[in-house]
């Protein structure tokens, strides 16, 4: 999820500085983390300018990424709730 927010805000950032001259938009770089999960880091691009569209549709799958783990979440916490309810 923070690796999701993180492109949401990034994207936000970039089109919010769009005009500004000289800009290299940021960047999320993600990985498989090794015990499981994701790292991923913020960095400057290497390309001037910013693509308003390209930043449109990052923070589309941002959120759509934010949303889908918020279902995963609840999922698994009704699930919790249920084995608990067949221990009691």
């Amino acid at each position: 999820m923070r690796e999701a927010a993180a492109r949401l805000d990034v994207a936000a950032h970039n089109v919010a500085s769009a005009s500004t001259p000289g800009l290299h938009p940021a960047r999320v770089v993600s990985q498989e983390a090794p015990a499981g999960g994701v790292q991923f880091a913020v960095t400057l691009g290497v390309l001037e300018g910013v693509d308003v569209g390209a930043e449109l549709v990052a923070s589309m799958v941002a959120q759509a990424a934010l949303a889908a783990s918020a279902r995963v979440l609840q999922q698994s916490l009704r699930t919790e709730r249920a084995a608990l309810a067949l221990l009691a």
